[in-house]
Parts: C-alpha cells; sequence; structure tokens
C-alpha cells in the first residue's frame, strides 16, 4: 500500500473518529453557538418527527424474497433471520434502527452472525459510535469496541452490512448529517430555547395600565399586584378610576417568532426530503393519512432511496440470483378505489391473473382465475381458448366493488 493510500484511510477514519469524539464532548461545532449531538437533535421536535416518520413507514413494509428463473419472477421461502433476526428484535425493529442510525449518523451497521456452512443466521445492529472502519488488503474491516470502552472485536468486510445515507467518493464512512447541517439544527436548538423562555417568562404583556398621574415605584407595585389579584385570573369585572385606563398589546412578538418556527420545519423538512405538510400537520391530522392520500409522491421521491439501501444490502446476504424486496403495495392500502382499477388494468392487459389480483388485496382466489386475459371490445377473453369458445365472462367482475 502507498504511503498516499495510507494517509487516505487514516484520514478518514480520523474523521470518523473526530466526529464520534466532538459528540461525545457535547456537540459538532455549528455558528449558532448551540450544541448539536444525538440528544440534542432528537430533542428538536421536527427532526423527532421526521425520523420517525422515515423509520415507521419503511420498518412496517412486508419483506419478500424473490429469485430469478429465465423470465420469471418467483417468489422464494424468506430465511430465518429476515422474520427473526436474532433473539432480541423482530426485522420491524432492526429495520427500524437501520433508517434511524442513518438518519442521525450517516452510518448504519449490521452485524452478520453465519453458520457453519457460511450461510447467514442472525443479524444485530450495533451502534455507529462503537464502529471504527479501516481499510486493510484491499477490503474494509471494521472494529466494534467492547463494553470496557478499551478492547475492539475486528469484523471483516463479509460480515457487516454497512449502510450509508451519502457519501463522498474514496470514503469510507458516511456524511454524518448532524455534521453537515449542524447550523440547521444549531438554529433550531436556539429557537427552541428562545421561544421556552419568551413564554416561560409570560412573552409579551398582554395588557397595560395607564395614567397621566406620576407613580412611586412603590404605589405602581401595588397597583400592579391590586389588578393580577382581581382580574388575572377570574375574569372578575373591572373599574377602572383615578384616570387609569386599560390597553391590549399585541402579540405581534410571539407572531413572529412562531413564523420563524415554521421555516425551521421547512428547513429540516427539506434535509430529509419530506414534503413539509407531513412534518407541520396544523390541523392535527394523523401524518400517515396523508401519506396514503400522497402516497406514490411520498414512496417515489423520499422513501425509495432509503428502500432501495435495505433491499440491496438484505440481498447481498441472499445465495445466487435471490434478491429482496420491501413490499410498497402497503401505501397504496388506503385508496382502495385506485387499487381495483389499477388491478382491473393489470388484468385486462395480461399483466395479472384474477387470482394473483385477488391475492394483492389479501382475498381468497376462485377456480378459474388463475388463467390470463387479454382485453378485447366488448369483455375478455382467454387467449388459449379457441375462436368458437370465445368467453365475454369479465373476470374483473371477480373483484370487490368500489
Amino acid at each position: 500500500m502507498s504511503l498516499f493510500k495510507r494517509a487516505e484511510n487514516r484520514d478518514a477514519a480520523l474523521g470518523n473518529l473526530t466526529d464520534l469524539l466532538a459528540l461525545r464532548e457535547g456537540g459538532l461545532y455549528n455558528y449558532t453557538g448551540e450544541k448539536v449531538n444525538e440528544i440534542s437533535a432528537l430533542g428538536i421536535s421536527t427532526v423527532f418527527s421526521a425520523i420517525s416518520l422515515l423509520a415507521d413507514s419503511i420498518a412496517l413494509l412486508p419483506v419478500k424474497t424473490l429469485r430469478y428463473d429465465s423470465a420469471k419472477t418467483i417468489f422464494t421461502d424468506k430465511p430465518k433471520f429476515l422474520e427473526t433476526p436474532n433473539a432480541n428484535q423482530t426485522i420491524f425493529q432492526v429495520m427500524h434502527e437501520i433508517i434511524t442510525s442513518m438518519a442521525m449518523h450517516g452510518n448504519a451497521f449490521v452485524l452478520v452472525d453465519r453458520d457453519r456452512q457460511n450461510r447467514p443466521v442472525a443479524l444485530t445492529p450495533v451502534h455507529p459510535d462503537k464502529i471504527k472502519v479501516e481499510m486493510q488488503y484491499g477490503e474494509k474491516c471494521y472494529f466494534i469496541t467492547n463494553a470496557n470502552g478499551k478492547d475492539q472485536r475486528k469484523i471483516t468486510q463479509n460480515n457487516m452490512l454497512h449502510f450509508t445515507w451519502y457519501s463522498y467518493p474514496g470514503q469510507l464512512v458516511g456524511v454524518s448529517p448532524l455534521r453537515v447541517n449542524g447550523n440547521t439544527y444549531g438554529l433550531a436548538l436556539a429557537m427552541e430555547r428562545h421561544i421556552a423562555q419568551f413564554y416561560g417568562q409570560g412573552g409579551t404583556p398582554s395588557s397595560v395600565l395607564e395614567t397621566d398621574r406620576e407613580l412611586t415605584a412603590e404605589q405602581a407595585n401595588v397597583l400592579k399586584e391590586t389588578w393580577l389579584n382581581n382580574h388575572s385570573r377570574n375574569r372578575k369585572p373591572a373599574v377602572l378610576t383615578g384616570g387609569l385606563k386599560w390597553k391590549a398589546i399585541s402579540a405581534s412578538a410571539g407572531d413572529e417568532l412562531i413564523k420563524a418556527r415554521e421555516q425551521i420545519v421547512n428547513e429540516i423538512a427539506r434535509v430529509f426530503r419530506i414534503p413539509a405538510h407531513l412534518l407541520l400537520s396544523k390541523d392535527g391530522s394523523n401524518v400517515y393519512s396523508n401519506i396514503e392520500s400522497n402516497g406514490l409522491a411520498f414512496v417515489r421521491h423520499t422513501l425509495l432511496p432509503w428502500i432501495r439501501r435495505i433491499e440491496d444490502g438484505f440481498s447481498s446476504l441472499l445465495p445466487g440470483k435471490q434478491y429482496v424486496r420491501l413490499d410498497t403495495d402497503e401505501f397504496a392500502r388506503g385508496d382502495q378505489l385506485s387499487r381495483v382499477r389499477g388491478f382491473q388494468v393489470a388484468i385486462s392487459s395480461g399483466v395479472m391473473t384474477p387470482n394473483e389480483a385477488r391475492a394483492k388485496m389479501e382475498l381468497e382466489p376462485y377456480e378459474g382465475g388463475d388463467k390470463f386475459y387479454i382485453g378485447l371490445q366488448g369483455g375478455l377473453v382467454d387467449p388459449l381458448a379457441t375462436p368458437q369458445g370465445t368467453d365475454q365472462h369479465d373476470p374483473t367482475n371477480e373483484l370487490p366493488n368500489d
């Protein structure tokens, strides 16, 4: 290995360690002066909501295994480690931790345990701050720090799934979102702190009492306390004498803070490429109902890149031409009418059989529903049937009505 290559590997490893040390010592540097680390970032409600939305949405997708067989794709039995990854976690929990780690640290690591035949038998996520990555003899090696903080366990590339959110060519690890978006997170933290202090200290006074008379400090305090005791909570009618006037003050300062906070929400939504309305949700509607109504756009522009990373990582553990797919049909469940119409088109164009469509909708098959049909004017026909036996029966009628 050349001197320059060793220096490059050393710098990549040190860059990762520098980030982790900074996080442990309080937070990464940013211009706001706020400490941005794993805990403080999750304390930002928009960040927590964005990461939860990504992780929950992807982790709930069914995991399916398939294989190529000539021109056909065949479903295969899932290996046990994709159903029960380890003794303590479900596949939902493992996928949830993978997405969360990538969204927080830019990296996710999953330890792969194998049997004597070198077949994967268990998957265990490892926290990124326990991993150091180095290049040795042309391949990545992973060093897991033990609980004592000193001893390290070396893991070869074959036994570690390494997922990255964003990375540069030649880097051993992914870019930390906490590092590159430190100013955005820091501004959000500063804004949250300022709003909390503003309202915690009463915010802008709701009203003032005015008089043309000169009052001593003691008289002003007595007047204020008397007013608060009589009118601040019990809403008794106020009688003003001695030239006193009551004047309301608009909460424009508080309104400006709320507007600024919404801008921060938009900035964080942009970081995660999530439509801002899924995070703002002013009307109190559940974000998952929004996902159903905007499912295609959300899946295509936000979730698919994350889904592909998971699929590629898990597929690398399967033999031969087998591969993993996460079933995104889950996102279409809420739009039943569109699903039925989509299946009707698929059946009439010969892409699916009626029973395949019914299976997608978790309905029982019916006799004769395994044939492919081609749409013709006036009905659907079996392409293998003789012309005299053309059947005008429309199998899409076997699908449930809207």
